[in-house]
């Protein structure tokens, strides 16, 4: 099938992006249930808002009865051929760092910026728009499309094991969700969350962060030497302030939990500059070993392999006179166990620090052959359409929804992944990225669901 690639920009393109700012407006990220909306009112509307788009853009649609996700089906054949995105985002963190209310979606230099345009709502609607192309210009697929609109991406899964408990996965032939990097992803590390708590004595309060996989970017502090912190931080480049509760408060910057070393972590800034006006305790020492230590190697032994070294991220700090939480997002390498290589002897170590370790969460890793014929399949039909031959297939330490599913892998949509800016303030995609991802994904989709013959 040819595409006309005019037709699909003038038209298709204006309006998916119209519809993807409009999804953009609606503030979807995890917030406590109410009644008929399990994740909470945005994510609620969010998914009601899609359903009705898709229906009237002419699919068969099908939305869970507790709404805990939806649907759309496109072709009629005996195996199903999946895309999964997700339409929660992480929370919008501080508002005065944005330069537009993170909802109130604004372009600004070619750039479409609020929470969401990257990770994964700008994806998630280039799909449905590519989808929306070939079903009106009489594409017929050798397998069923099916697009599932995942809600908890971001935090519990979820959404996406409640469509697995409800329809399984044994005829998906193979996928790919929209939500990590071109050209491919063959393999995603393990992450594993968990908390590190202690009940020690402390002189002093520390609080901030809100999820793990999120560079903790503004803390506040409330004890001894205070100015003598703020001007260690300020000799550092560090912002810090003091809010109405006479609290300092100590910025930095916001990142994805598997790049840390692309956001300022907040927390691990504070306990340097606690460390080095001589603040003796051992929250203190751990909290400044952690300090831009990326690769946890102050905690356990190097673990590395083809899929990348391991990588921690503090998310979430409450400390307490008595009692203290680290709240850690960690990137296991894919050939690694996490259990003996990484989690018996980092449990160890923070025993040596008087702390424990509770609340282990384990999300499973990927790693698909680079020489299967899902691989080859992706990596022809995005080189058939961006003619770039040189990109190899990745490994990466996001974790997306292709662990979901058996035979789904990471297709786009991020081209410059060192400069992304999922998680982070300002979160934006360009708008001509944007438009290749369209191309891309059109044209891929007519690559990867008609058989060979």
């Amino acid at each position: 099938m040819k595409i006309d690639e005019k037709v699909l920009i003038d038209k298709y393109f204006k309006e998916a992006y119209e519809q993807t700012k409009k999804i953009l407006s609606i503030p979807s990220y995890a917030q406590p249930k109410e009644a008929n909306k399990p994740f909470g009112p945005g994510v609620y509307d969010v998914l009601n808002y899609v359903m009705d788009l898709a229906k009237s853009l002419g699919f068969e649609t099908h939305k869970d009865e507790q709404n805990r996700y939806g649907f759309l089906d496109f072709g009629k054949g005996d195996e199903i051929f999946v895309i999964l995105g997700h339409l929660d985002v992480v929370p919008p963190g501080n508002i005065k760092e944005w330069v537009t209310p993170p909802f109130t979606p604004i372009e600004q230099d070619g750039k479409l910026i609020g929470r969401g345009a990257f990770d994964d709502k700008g994806p998630t609607m280039m799909n449905l728009y590519a989808l929306k192309y070939l079903l009106d210009n009489g594409f017929e697929p050798d397998y069923k499309i099916r697009m599932i609109f995942g809600l908890t991406e971001e935090t519990t899964w979820e959404s996406i094991h409640a469509y697995i408990d409800d329809y399984g996965y044994g005829n998906v032939a193979m996928g790919y969700t929209p939500d990590a990097e071109f050209p491919v992803v063959y393999a995603e590390k393990w992450v594993v969350d968990l908390d590190v708590v202690g009940n020690l004595e402390t002189d002093f309060s520390i609080k901030g962060g809100e999820a793990y996989n999120v560079v903790d970017d503004l803390v506040t502090y409330k004890g001894p030497k205070t100015d003598d912190i703020a001007t260690y931080l300020k000799e550092n480049n560090i912002p810090t302030s003091f809010n109405d509760k006479n609290e300092l408060v100590v910025q930095g910057k916001a990142g994805h939990g598997s790049l840390p070393w692309l956001g300022i972590n907040a927390a691990t800034w504070l306990g340097r500059a606690m460390k080095n006006v001589g603040i003796k305790n051992e929250v203190v020492d751990s909290l400044n070993n952690m300090h831009e230590d990326y690769y946890a190697k102050n905690f356990v032994k190097p673990i590395d392999d083809e899929t990348g070294p391991l990588t921690q991220n503090l998310g979430i700090i409450n400390v307490e006179n008595g009692k203290q939480k680290f709240s850690l997002n960690f990137r296991v390498p894919a050939l690694a166990n996490p259990q003996t290589d990484f989690i018996k002897p980092y449990t160890d170590k923070m025993k040596e620090y008087g702390f424990d370790v509770e609340n282990i969460s384990i999300e499973d890793h990927v790693y698909v052959d680079k020489n299967s014929e899902l691989i080859k399949k992706i990596m022809k039909a995005y080189q058939e359409v961006t003619g770039d031959y040189k990109s190899e297939p990745l490994a990466i330490g996001g974790g997306t929804y292709a662990k979901a599913m058996p035979n789904v892998v990471a297709f786009g949509a991020e081209f410059d992944m060192d400069h992304s800016t999922m998680h982070a303030y300002n979160e934006f995609v360009y708008v001509d990225d944007l438009k290749k991802m369209l191309e891309i994904y059109t044209k891929a989709l007519v690559l990867l669901t008609k058989k060979d013959k």
